[in-house]
Parts: structure tokens; sequence; C-alpha cells
């Protein structure tokens, strides 16, 4: 199979005036196009967990792609 998991940045969330951080969704979509599954990321360290965390969960599907839209 060839799963891929993509991320992209959906917003941008301002924690201060000078402090703001990219808001992300991470999915899993499957070799026929279908999103299986979707999380929101909280920058690029909790991008990071949530996409190992879908490597593991789906690592027997045959994840072959990871793609980081920015």
């Amino acid at each position: 199979m060839d799963w891929k998991i993509i991320s992209k940045q959906i917003d941008t969330a301002e924690l201060s005036q000078t402090d703001h951080q990219p808001i992300y969704l991470v999915y899993v979509r499957d070799d026929v196009g279908n999103n299986i599954e979707a999380k929101e990321a909280y920058g690029i360290n909790h991008r990071t967990e949530v996409t190992k965390e879908f490597i593991h969960k789906y690592e027997s599907q045959g994840i072959v792609k990871i793609e980081h839209e920015e």
C-alpha cells in the first residue's frame, strides 16, 4: 500500500503581540486518496509528535511518504 502522512498549515495562533505559532492539520491519506484520520498540531514540535504517532499507528499500512506543506 502507498499511504501518506500530510501536514499543512491551516492557521496561526497569536500567543502574544510578538509570539505567533503555526497551527497544522496532520492527516493520513490512503492509496486511493481517502483521508483516514486527522489531528491538529500546534507548532513544529507538536506536528512532529503527531506525525510520529501516525507513523506508529499506521506502519502496517505501508506509509511511503511524509509531506509537510508550508
